[in-house]
């Protein structure tokens, strides 16, 4: 089933909102699925390895495991902050930085 055009009647606006249901995922599994997307993405792969660097550079007393919990923690406003930082960046990029939205429609 496909979407339809924007020149669609609100009739049909009014159907959809009636036939769907909206969730709003909690913030902490909604920042685990984004980071899931961007763990799985190749536009974003050079993003992860260099902030893995940074944060292993700057506390580098701490384990492997202990960096993999701090990248996690702070990768997702890490990139957010770089990607829109820079004017250069493609929309793909900046569309995977900017996340996903709170509420979905089911």
């Amino acid at each position: 089933m496909g979407f339809p055009s924007l020149g669609m009647t609100k009739e049909w606006e009014v159907r959809v909102q009636e036939d769907c249901n909206v969730i709003t995922p909690c913030l902490e599994e909604l920042q685990q699925a984004h980071l899931y997307i961007l763990n799985n993405s190749n536009e974003v792969l050079s993003y992860i390895v260099h902030h893995e660097a940074l944060v292993k550079e700057n506390n580098q007393k701490m384990t492997k495991n202990r960096v993999l919990k701090e990248h996690n923690k702070t990768f997702l406003n890490w990139f957010k902050d770089i990607i829109f930082g820079d004017d250069n960046t493609s929309k793909i990029l900046r569309k995977l930085a900017d996340g996903p939205k709170r509420n979905v429609i089911t």
